[in-house]
């Protein structure tokens, strides 16, 4: 036994010099040499342009984010509970229940008085909104005024010492141009990020505004914050991202939506002074050009907005404008297409001197209008979509003996049942019936208004029978046509 303990002794004795000898070695061991970069890889003196961006981004950003706000918003909303086990053993059913909701967004300063411009979505059927300042502040915010189709509200607060943002001119910005977003995603406040505008003109597909397109990140609570541009004016006012993701809070892919300046000025504008966005209205629908109808007109590019309806005792008319003109610009800005064409006379509001340049037979032309509010009863693209008319058999072939392109088609006089459902100046030919094997089946259908036919008018058969029986066979033929209340012009080839 005394063996057995002297041997485990000594084993324990051998262990432990072990150790005591290893460590002494590891403490007689040198430490580990590191030397760091004495210095910058390259020296920002050698990097003025990026040295000087870099500060200036910094600059721009500290201007910037004092004017730009939080918002906090709650509502009261009824959900129903699960019955307990008292409620279910009694036969008790679920009961509904008053809940808080709170969503958060974001908004600009936009004058030194407290007025914020921000979404509509963002504070739609809320009860209560907070507004959140850089500084820390926090004040109640009552809605001055919302317009739901352009999707902008105005709130104001009672603060001091506020520094509003001024507006830039979106009209004029350029795709590829910086631009910095500002705001507070997912509730993280005073979030920046920098892109360029990817894009101009991207249209809505329900309300047909037009957006700024950026490559910024936006993401949900950046709604209301506004894009600036390097001079640290407001060009948009960020609205919207796409995601291909199903959640109810989509996450940014790279594209973002903002609604340009100019259009949000006019409405913050209008909501201040009458309560409600008034738009502007001159009294004209126009359509896209393509090289086949310009080709027919003898215009010299495919540039503008083609008029196809100038609407009776509009501003329009009064200022000279006709159908057939074909609109370039306004106050210098250039029309590309009619949303365009739309958004600006919109955003001019009521009482606005537009000067319009305008192409008219082959010869441009200034032209000066004011826009005024629109006519109660008028929807400002066209008349109310009419019923299917009832069309009358034709009383004697429209067309004549010889061939044409309008063979197989035959006109009558608009019934007066139609003629009530149309625009009051809509005057020519109805359609009446149409061979389906017909060149013209392709262009035109029964209940069309024909009103001119290479820019002859045609009130009436006999006129129709006459003009085309002077048009060659192979001749292509600019027609101004009205369907369903709406007037545009259309090409139709004998191929």
């Amino acid at each position: 036994m005394k063996k057995f303990l002297l041997f485990v002794l000594s084993v324990v004795l051998f262990l432990f010099a072990l150790y005591q000898w290893k460590a002494a070695k590891v403490a007689r061991t040198a430490p580990e040499k590191y030397t760091f970069a004495s210095g910058p890889v390259i020296d920002t003196k050698n990097l003025k342009v990026l040295a000087a961006l870099d500060s200036e981004f910094t600059q721009l950003v500290n201007s910037v984010v004092p004017s730009v706000v939080s918002i906090t918003t709650s509502k009261r909303v009824q959900v129903q509970s699960e019955p307990d086990f008292f409620e279910q053993f009694f036969g008790g059913r679920s009961i509904p229940r008053e809940q808080i909701e709170n969503s958060l967004g974001s908004g600009v300063i936009v004058s030194k008085e407290g007025h914020i411009l921000t979404n509509d979505h963002v504070i739609d059927g809320v009860d209560e909104i907070q507004v959140g300042l850089a500084d820390g502040r926090k004040f109640p915010a009552h809605l001055i005024g919302a317009d739901v189709p352009s999707d902008l509200a105005v709130l104001k607060i009672d603060a001091k010492g506020l520094t509003p943002l001024p507006f830039g001119d979106s009209d004029h910005v350029q795709v590829g141009q910086h631009v910095v977003a500002v705001g507070n995603p997912f509730g993280f406040e005073e979030t920046v990020t920098q892109g360029i505008i990817s894009a101009k003109g991207r249209r809505s597909s329900d309300s047909g505004n037009e957006y700024l397109q950026t490559d910024a990140a936006i993401n949900p609570g950046n709604s209301g914050g506004p894009l600036i541009n390097l001079s640290g004016e407001i060009i948009g006012i960020n609205s919207a991202i796409f995601s291909t993701q199903k959640s109810k809070t989509p996450a940014w892919q790279g594209v973002g939506f903002a609604i340009p300046a100019n259009f949000a000025k006019a409405v913050f504008e209008s909501l201040l002074k009458h309560g409600q966005m008034i738009h502007g209205y001159l009294g004209v629908v126009g359509q896209s050009l393509n090289s086949m109808v310009a080709a027919q007109l003898q215009l010299p590019d495919v540039q503008g907005v083609l008029i196809n309806s100038v609407r009776p005792h509009s501003p329009a008319e009064k200022a000279g404008l006709q159908a057939g003109d074909v609109l370039l610009s306004i106050n210098g800005t250039e029309v590309t297409n009619p949303e365009t064409l739309r958004n600006m006379i919109t955003a001019a509001g009521v009482g606005a001197e537009l000067d319009l340049e305008i192409l008219r037979n082959g010869a441009r032309k200034m032209i000066e209008a004011h826009t005024s509010a629109p006519p109660a009863n008028s929807e400002l693209a066209g008349a109310a979509t009419p019923s299917s008319p009832t069309i009358p058999s034709p009383t004697a072939p429209a067309t004549p003996g010889s061939p044409t392109v309008f063979d197989g088609m035959s006109v009558v006089d608009i019934p007066d049942a139609h003629r009530a459902q149309l625009p009051a100046d809509i005057n020519g030919v109805m359609v009446a019936e149409i061979d389906p094997n017909s060149p013209v089946a392709q262009v035109l259908q029964p209940g069309d208004v024909i009103e001119e036919i290479n820019r002859i008018a045609v009130p009436d058969p006999a006129t129709f029978s006459k003009v085309i029986s002077q048009i060659p066979p192979t001749q292509k033929i600019l027609l101004l046509i009205c369907r369903e209340g709406r007037r545009s012009y259309v090409i139709l080839s004998p191929e």
